[in-house]
């Protein structure tokens, strides 16, 4: 179902950050040394939008403009999984939503992308097949692909991989599957752009990848064989192969999730590379921006911004009127650990505060 993709640059985002390099008071980035170019990434968590209920959701986006991103990446998960609209038809995947959502994100006013989460195919009473939900999501986003490459600034790609199956889904509806063609791509893709010639790679899913390390829900997406990326596997898509492309490639410095509706919260909202063999990459949750989705009662949403020399992960905290917050600060190495294979260096900016987890709300669907 992935086409070829080719990386295009984003002229938009090369000029705004062009402006950042000389006055300080005006540098996107706080914890790194200047650069010859800046970007910031606003990353939306899963939306779930419900048209009864959408202050949250506008209030999230005012607070995500308010930092001047250079680019949205939703992932995945747009709609609610209810009857919104009385129509005795579940609201996620369907024409309405999509269309609400795209509204949405064109408000943001830059360019954004989406990868499909496990609700996103979910229009089962309006489309017979997978496929023709995927094409309505991917003509109403203005997409080619469910994956998605984007050159955000000089040798700094975004790239994200979206769900393909609901209906035809082996074991559960709700694990998020890329096929086999995107994961080719993907591979393909990464050995394209070595490190050796100074790129840096950020990837995007629904769910995380198997050996991520950061924090799952047993209980709800563990044991329904939904819970990372590939989670059951199948011809040419079997879990194991995205960490297997970690582990060789430093090139890749960040990947980001949503799907659970945690906060950041937590130690294992952020984990990072050092002797885990993780290769170089630094993996992030994502949380939600409304209270209705968020299963421990915190909103966030993440933000990213970087330059040549690294990048800081943040949070938008929707609870403080979107105070953003400096999680951590990673910088590139011009040598790998000979131990580790890592190729970055991690500055914590904060602690943590650990949440109990028995306290989340689990009454929500099984598989978020």
């Amino acid at each position: 179902m992935a086409r070829l993709l080719l990386c295009a640059a984003s002229v938009q985002a090369f000029a705004k950050t062009a402006t950042l390099r000389h006055p300080s008071s005006l540098r996107a980035t706080e914890s790194l040394p200047p650069g010859d170019f800046e970007y910031r990434i606003g990353i939306l968590g899963d939306l779930h939008v419900d048209p009864r209920d959408l202050e949250h959701t506008y209030i999230g986006r005012d607070h995500m403009k308010a930092h001047n991103p250079d680019f949205i990446i939703s992932l995945g998960d747009l709609g609610e999984s209810k009857d919104c609209t009385e129509s005795k038809q579940l609201y996620a995947g369907t024409t309405p939503c999509m269309e609400l959502v795209r509204g949405y994100l064109d408000g943001f006013g830059v360019p954004f992308d989406i990868v499909g989460g496990n609700h996103d195919l979910e229009g089962i009473d309006e489309f017979d097949t997978d496929q023709d939900n995927l094409d309505a999501f991917l003509r109403i986003m203005g997409k080619d692909a469910p994956n998605f490459c984007h050159e955000i600034a000089p040798k700094t790609l975004l790239v994200g991989l979206g769900s393909t199956k609901f209906r035809e889904a082996t074991y559960t509806s709700h694990e998020v599957f890329v096929d086999a063609e995107q994961v080719k791509w993907f591979e393909d893709l990464v050995a394209s752009k070595p490190a050796e010639e100074g790129w840096s790679i950020f990837c995007f899913s629904h769910a995380p990848i198997i050996g991520s390390g950061v924090r799952v829900l047993q209980e709800n997406h563990v044991v329904n064989g939904c819970c990372w990326l590939n989670h059951n596997g199948g011809p040419g898509a079997n879990p194991q192969r995205f960490i297997e492309v970690i582990r060789k490639s430093p090139q890749v410095k960040g990947w980001f999730n949503g799907h659970f509706h945690l906060s950041h919260d937590y130690e294992d909202s952020i984990t990072f590379p050092g002797g885990n063999n993780r290769g170089s990459c630094v993996f992030a949750q994502t949380g939600c921006m409304t209270a209705r989705s968020s299963r421990d009662g915190r909103r966030h949403s993440r933000f990213v911004r970087g330059n040549e020399h690294g990048f800081e992960v943040c949070t938008i905290d929707h609870m403080k009127d979107g105070e953003l917050r400096l999680d951590a600060t990673v910088t590139y190495s011009d040598f790998c650990s000979a131990d580790t294979g890592a190729c970055s260096t991690l500055v914590y900016a904060h602690d943590h505060d650990d949440l109990v987890t028995s306290s989340m709300s689990t009454n929500a669907r099984s598989c978020l």
